[in-house]
């Protein structure tokens, strides 16, 4: 057989697989219905692995892996087309925002980074040695907003910051990217809730993933199928449970658009912990 005979040969089947695969989705909207009147979880992996252990039983070894490979990703396609249309047919996605930026008449920042600070007037700013301290000024109401230095880029983060975001449930709300002494540095303001505006261009999340292989792989292969563009990823061991990380992300999304009110509610669905840390519109060449 030529190469050119086993292409068309692989055209054929491929053209089975679209119609087989077009065939998968009606099914799986067809699940979707059901559970969004039920409200039956989408993701129940006990099950999906009792799916490819049966699916596996009588295939090769020279070729299982890809298998089982294959059927992961239909399984993770197929939930994240009924995630979407759950979000259709049920309003079930727990998020509270506002849509208009909150009046900052007194903010607070730690003292060594007040220089940096063009968001708020400097005589409404009340510094302090530490983010924990922000943080407090902000949940007491003695401080409308928080401001601080998130990213010295291609550099580092700023892990203190994340650690205060994710214990006080706060969120940025603006960011401006300045350069100082040659670094171009991610200034963010945030406060106690979660404002989306239309033109907003970033959303910043936290996530803690199940500890085992290709738990990563699948959250950022999912971030993917979304077409979302990621613009910052970090992590940092989770203290609470050894041999885990919390992962930091930012990446190209409007919270208003569908698609991405979709991706939300898979992660919050599919990761072990997951919070969203802001939405805003990153201003500055990065």
């Amino acid at each position: 057989m030529t190469l050119e005979e086993v292409r068309v040969n692989i055209d054929r089947v491929d053209a089975e697989i679209k119609k087989l695969f077009a065939r998968r989705m009606e099914l799986a909207d067809n699940v979707a219905r059901v559970k969004a009147e039920t409200k039956d979880d989408i993701f129940k992996p006990e099950r999906e692995v009792a799916i490819i252990n049966n699916l596996t039983q009588d295939v090769g070894e020279n070729i299982k892996k890809e298998y089982i490979a294959l059927i992961k990703r239909i399984m993770e396609i197929s939930r994240k087309y009924q995630y979407g249309r759950t979000l259709k047919l049920r309003d079930c996605l727990d998020v509270e925002y506002v849509t208009e930026l909150p009046n900052v008449e007194s903010a607070a920042m730690v003292k060594n980074e007040l220089y940096i600070c063009n968001m708020v007037s400097k005589d409404k700013v009340a510094t302090v040695d530490s983010f924990e301290e922000v943080a407090q000024l902000i949940t007491s109401n003695q401080a409308d907003a928080g401001a601080g230095i998130l990213e010295d880029v291609s550099v580092q983060a700023a892990d203190e910051i994340h650690n205060m975001l994710v214990k006080h449930r706060l969120y940025i709300n603006q960011c401006e990217v300045v350069e100082d002494g040659g670094i171009k540095k991610k200034v963010v303001m945030f406060g106690k809730k979660l404002v989306v505006l239309p033109e907003h261009n970033r959303m910043k999340i936290m996530f803690v993933c199940n500890n085992k292989s290709g738990s990563l792989a699948s959250i950022l292969s999912m971030i993917s199928d979304y077409g979302v563009n990621l613009t910052e990823i970090h992590s940092k061991p989770n203290r609470e449970k050894d041999w885990n990380y919390e992962f930091f992300l930012e990446f190209e999304a409007n919270f208003l658009k569908e698609e991405i009110r979709a991706l939300i509610f898979q992660l919050m669905n599919e990761t072990q912990y997951f919070q969203i840390l802001g939405s805003y519109r990153c201003e500055g060449d990065i």
